[in-house]
């Protein structure tokens, strides 16, 4: 069988769903040693899965709007049409399946969340239309889907009227980058490199609307209020919707007590983790990624009651109701001051993190494309 993966999110600074393609794919290609796959993307990385035995495909782009959108649904399925692959994957949402007549062989689309339908307020102009107008063209042309969690399943079924029988569910995993380290050793490193000398309370994801950020400083401004010593650490390049980020955080005085590291490369995050008091997580999202690596740490979490959280994470963290800034307030205190439920909570973690594993979500995945193959 000849597999293609589309894998564009990595031909960008490394964030979640870049993440999520390279360690996917790398996985599969440890796996199965049967089929043949081709790494199709924009311009030539340095990554590791493009040095695992994969056909490399190179479908360049113009980044100024309308070359990008001709090159991800015209010029890219045209172009795949010579490779003769059998099944074609493509991880983030929007794949080249908006005319199915330009595509041969079978398709797999991975949607990790529609938020920007059920949440426009919170997604720029060219967001909202791509999956307003061509995500309902292409879940009705893949043949199949596949989502982070339970609850983006059923939020695609109800929305788009899918079979349920059509979408997979495919938990992240998490590096082996992520795992107990000694506590005193990485602050140490966070204060040499990058100048926190304070105990912490940690978020971490790119610095945009949909992440929910606002509510997780108003619950900040009510610890400090309260006597808190701790600092709020955001970690995460600026994304759409910073300003409003931005502004909450000087109205509410915090600007002393926020520290925004900017991106951070990803071998650095394991230190964050480990040194943090307490991880939180607000947003409504499918695709928890920092929470499994914040667990596979050791790190107390705390999570929102939206999108994947309480169904991935409930049984090792505190769940709040998304937009609750006094529950995430009550929560964080919680955690601070009391020392024997923040040891029970590194413990659950821990334990809850064994069950996520990208060899256990590669295996998925490869079984999807066996069967589209055989049926």
């Amino acid at each position: 069988m000849r597999i293609g993966i589309i894998t564009d999110e990595t031909d960008t600074q490394l964030v979640g769903f870049g993440i999520y393609t390279l360690e996917l794919t790398k996985n599969i290609l440890l796996i199965d040693k049967k089929n043949e796959y081709y790494l199709i993307h924009r311009r030539k990385e340095d990554h590791e899965i493009y040095k695992m035995g994969a056909k490399e495909i190179i479908v360049p782009y113009n980044p100024r709007f309308p070359f990008s959108t001709i090159r991800n649904f015209i010029t890219l399925p045209l172009k795949l049409r010579k490779y003769n692959l059998d099944v074609v994957h493509h991880m983030t949402g929007t794949g080249p399946f908006v005319f199915k007549q330009l595509l041969k062989g079978k398709s797999v689309e991975i949607i990790h969340e529609i938020e920007p339908i059920l949440y426009p307020q919170n997604f720029e102009l060219s967001v909202k239309l791509v999956f307003r107008f061509l995500l309902p063209r292409i879940v009705k042309n893949v043949d199949y889907i596949l989502t982070a969690c339970n609850s983006a399943k059923m939020d695609i079924s109800r929305h788009f009227k899918v079979p349920l029988n059509k979408i997979g569910v495919v938990y992240p995993g998490t590096n082996s980058l992520f795992k107990p380290m000694d506590k005193r050793a990485c602050k140490e490193k966070i204060r040499r490199k990058f100048g926190i000398k304070e105990d912490y309370i940690l978020f971490v994801s790119t610095l945009e609307a949909k992440k929910n950020i606002p509510t997780l400083l108003k619950a900040y401004k009510k610890l400090k209020d309260g006597g808190c010593k701790h600092k709020l650490v955001l970690v995460g390049r600026k994304g759409y919707g910073y300003e409003k980020i931005e502004s909450v955080m000087k109205r509410l005085k915090l600007e002393k007590d926020v520290i925004m590291t900017g991106y951070v490369p990803f071998s650095d995050l394991p230190i964050f983790y480990n040194a943090a008091a307490v991880f939180v997580f607000p947003p409504y999202e499918a695709l928890c990624m920092p929470v499994i690596d914040a667990m596979k740490c050791g790190c107390p979490i705390i999570v929102s009651n939206g999108g994947g959280g309480p169904e991935a994470f409930g049984s090792a963290g505190i769940i709040v109701e998304v937009s609750d800034s006094e529950g995430y307030a009550k929560a964080i205190k919680e955690v601070l001051e009391n020392k024997k439920l923040a040891g029970s909570m590194r413990r659950k973690s821990l334990k809850r993190a064994k069950d996520f594993s990208w060899k256990k979500s590669a295996k998925k995945v490869i079984d999807v494309y066996e069967r589209l193959n055989r049926g």
